[in-house]
């Protein structure tokens, strides 16, 4: 057991145990009490028997149909560590559970604060953009994991003082985890406005505004990582061209929930399609490449522009005006749809949400595609130059990411780590003494 585990056991430590007719009791030392059932105790065991600890899955001791749904225990005690040791009886006589009582603790299905999920920081325009310092991503998980943090209550964080080259700029993607592949044959792609093919295809690199949206509205599963590092911004004007927006989906859900609820269940459950064509678009891997490479791709989807989890509770904004295709809705709800579209519209380039920053050489903005909507202001002088480099992340890859770096901070052994909700994750990484 490592130090860290010895200090963290006594947030958790059991005062009493108790058997009743179908399940175990417990009292723990700040006064919460617990109800497990034999029958979910036994099924969850982490003995060798039932459960193979190098690949930490069920191994084929574990036979749910051998399973007897009413099992008991022999002996219920605590062992010297004040874990919680069952032997059990009847058709499972002798076989022996031990349970870390920090595990049992984030495993109780009574607690409030486990079926709470961490809740997201609202913004608007006041909003304070958190700043972290690349070479302390790079080299301290700790800073990693506050930075992770950051991306999980409010969905944006910038990154500065990074190189600007391609290959530091995959390194600082690849710290979280591997980067996304796209449809291209490139993954890290380079958005620089004198590429005139690039803007005969592709609206981002136009002049004019890039309204916020989310990007690959088409794709079946978005991606969850955007990272945007600026290498080259030079403005002759030295006006507002070219300035990063930034707006809170989450919070524009909110505020059209609160203002017009009918509004929120149209854009919660009718479909607003979006689609993409390209055909024989030729794209260079690398400058020293002879030919160039060719992708094809025609992507549709029919998405709800605000998604709701089983508890009701915005998990996801897909918002990408341009590449919205006819609606597919029944003739007497298109006007009321597309009222509510429009107002969601309204309130994403409405200044009180809308927050606007020059991104500047060697900084790179990271938002959460799936809750932060991105744009830019306006470019009309062409003597402007500005460079970016962009590279996209599964939102899978960073939360288990995130994950890990949480586990890491318990001191706990995987064993025990391995199928704890995010939720219970944090609560075992934050306790104090």
């Amino acid at each position: 057991m490592t130090a860290a585990l010895q200090q963290l056991k006594p947030a958790f430590r059991i005062e009493s145990v108790a058997t009743t007719n179908n399940g175990v009791q417990i009292v723990w030392k700040d006064g919460h009490e617990s109800f497990y059932h034999n029958l979910w105790l036994l099924d969850s065991c982490r003995s060798p028997k039932f459960f193979h600890r190098d690949t930490l899955s069920l191994n084929s001791g574990h036979d749910v149909l051998k399973m007897p749904l009413n099992p008991t225990p022999e002996e219920v005690k605590l062992d010297r560590e004040g874990n919680l040791d069952i032997v059990w009886g009847g058709e499972q006589t002798g076989h022996r559970s031990v349970f870390d009582a920090s595990w049992l603790r984030v495993h109780c299905y009574n607690d409030p604060a486990l079926k709470q999920r961490r809740p997201p920081q609202l913004w608007d325009s006041s909003v304070s953009v958190p700043y972290f310092d690349c070479h302390e991503v790079m080299n301290d998980d700790g800073v990693l994991l506050s930075f992770l943090n950051k991306i999980v209550d409010m969905g944006v964080a910038i990154i500065e003082n990074a190189p600007k080259n391609e290959e530091s700029f995959r390194g600082l993607v690849e710290r979280v985890g591997p980067l996304r592949q796209r449809y291209h044959p490139t993954n890290v792609f380079t958005m620089d406005r004198s590429n005139a093919k690039a803007q005969a295809i592709q609206h981002s690199y136009q002049v004019g505004t890039l309204r916020n949206h989310t990007d690959v509205t088409a794709y079946d599963i978005p991606t969850g990582l955007q990272f945007l590092e600026c290498i080259l911004y030079e403005n002759p004007d030295n006006d507002r061209q070219a300035y990063s927006t930034v707006v809170d989906g989450f919070k524009l859900a909110e505020v059209i929930k609160t203002e017009n609820p009918c509004f929120f269940e149209l854009l919660t459950t009718e479909y607003i399609p979006a689609g993409r064509k390209r055909l024989s678009v030729e794209e260079k891997l690398s400058e020293n490449e002879s030919s160039a490479w060719k992708y094809e791709w025609d992507a549709y989807r029919r998405n709800h522009l605000i998604n709701l989890d089983e508890n009701g509770d915005v998990y996801q904004i897909r918002y990408n005006h341009n590449t919205r295709i006819p609606l597919e809705v029944s003739y007497d709800k298109i006007e009321d749809l597309l009222a509510a579209y429009r107002r969601f519209s309204e309130l994403l380039q409405d200044p009180k949400y809308n927050t606007e920053f020059l991104l500047a050489p060697g900084q790179v903005l990271v938002v959460d595609n799936w809750r932060v909507l991105h744009g830019r202001t306006g470019i009309w002088n062409p003597s402007l130059q500005r460079i970016l480099l962009g590279a996209y992340l599964e939102e899978e890859s960073f939360r288990c990411r995130r994950r890990i770096l949480l586990g890491d901070k318990t001191g706990m052994s995987d064993l025990w780590l391995m199928g704890c909700s995010d939720r219970a994750l944090e609560i075992l990484a934050d306790r104090h003494l």
